[in-house]
């Protein structure tokens, strides 16, 4: 779906690109704002998808197991060592 929105956001800002040229003797810029506006729009809808599909993606399990190892700290370790003993 992003890679759409920025394929069509290109798309308009060509579209909006030729029409400045065209439109730069008559001065009537109207279309060209027109899609010049669509594709900042069309991009920042994409950018916002992508933005929120890496926040909805869940982080592997592995990452996650390492985080709470180096969150625990030397406690954890210690705290194995002492059931090691009493076992």
């Amino acid at each position: 779906m992003r890679i759409f929105l920025f394929a069509l956001s290109a798309l308009s800002l060509l579209i909006a690109a030729h029409r400045f040229s065209l439109a730069e003797h008559t001065g009537q810029n109207r279309g060209a704002l027109f899609f010049l506006l669509i594709g900042i729009q069309l991009l920042i809808t994409a950018a916002l998808i992508s933005e929120h599909r890496e926040s909805q993606t869940p982080k592997s399990p592995a990452s996650s197991e390492k985080r709470d190892d180096k969150e625990a700290g030397p406690n954890a370790v210690n705290a194995s060592e002492e059931q090691g003993t009493k076992s």
